[in-house]
C-alpha cells in the first residue's frame, strides 16, 4: 500500500466510517482547552469541518474563559467561522456569562481579543449587544476591525435604526479614516438593502 493509500484509508476510517466517534472525541476536547497542545491547528481542523455541531461547545468554552488563557483568540476563531458558515435558521444557546464576557473583552481591550470579541457579538442580535456595541463605537483609539464588527452588528440588529449612526460615522473626521471609508461603504450597502 503506498503513502497516500494510507493516509486516505485513514481519513475514510475516521470521516466515514467513525465520523460519529470523532465528532464526540472533537466535542470533548473542545469543552477541555487545556488538554489540546496546538489550539491554532485544531480550530483551523474544526473550522474545516464546516459543521455547526461544534458551535455550542465553542461557545460555552468561551463563555468560562479568561483574558489570558492562551487557546481564547484561536477558540473565538472557530466559533465566528463556523457560525459565519451556518444556516441563518440555526439557532444556538447563548451560554450563561458568554455576553459578559464579549462585553468585558470589547470595551476593555483594545487588541486581537477585542476584535474578534465583536466579531462574535455580531452575531448575537439583542439588545445586550446593541449597547456593548454602541458604546464601543463612542471611543476611539481601538483597532479598526474592532468597530467595523460593531458597525455590522448593529446593521444586522436593527438597519433602520442605526443607518444614520453608519453615515455619521462615515462623514466624522475625528475617526480612523479606514473606518469612515468601510462605514460609508457598508452605509451604501445597507440603504438600499431591504
Amino acid at each position: 500500500m503506498t503513502n497516500i493509500d494510507q493516509k486516505l484509508e485513514t481519513l475514510y476510517d475516521l470521516l466515514v466510517d467513525n465520523f460519529e466517534i470523532l465528532e464526540a472525541e472533537l466535542k470533548n476536547l473542545i469543552l477541555k482547552p487545556d488538554k489540546i497542545k496546538n489550539t491554532n491547528k485544531f480550530t483551523s481542523l474544526i473550522s474545516g469541518f464546516k459543521n455547526s455541531i461544534f458551535i455550542d461547545p465553542l461557545l460555552q468554552t468561551i463563555s468560562q474563559s479568561n483574558k489570558g488563557d492562551p487557546w481564547l483568540t484561536d477558540f473565538l476563531y472557530a466559533a465566528i467561522n463556523l457560525l459565519d458558515e451556518s444556516s441563518e435558521s440555526e439557532e444556538f444557546d447563548t451560554p450563561e456569562n458568554l455576553i459578559e464576557n464579549l462585553r468585558n473583552w470589547i470595551l476593555d481591550n483594545k487588541s486581537e481579543l477585542s476584535w474578534k470579541a465583536a466579531n462574535l457579538l455580531k452575531f448575537n442580535e439583542s439588545e445586550a449587544a446593541e449597547k456593548i456595541q454602541l458604546k464601543k463605537l463612542e471611543e476611539r483609539g481601538d483597532f479598526f476591525l474592532t468597530y467595523a464588527e460593531c458597525i455590522l452588528g448593529l446593521l444586522h440588529y436593527d438597519k433602520d435604526k442605526h443607518l444614520e449612526l453608519v453615515r455619521q460615522i462615515s462623514v466624522d473626521e475625528t475617526r480612523d479614516e479606514e473606518l469612515r471609508e468601510f462605514a460609508l461603504e457598508a452605509y451604501e450597502k445597507y440603504r438600499n438593502y431591504r
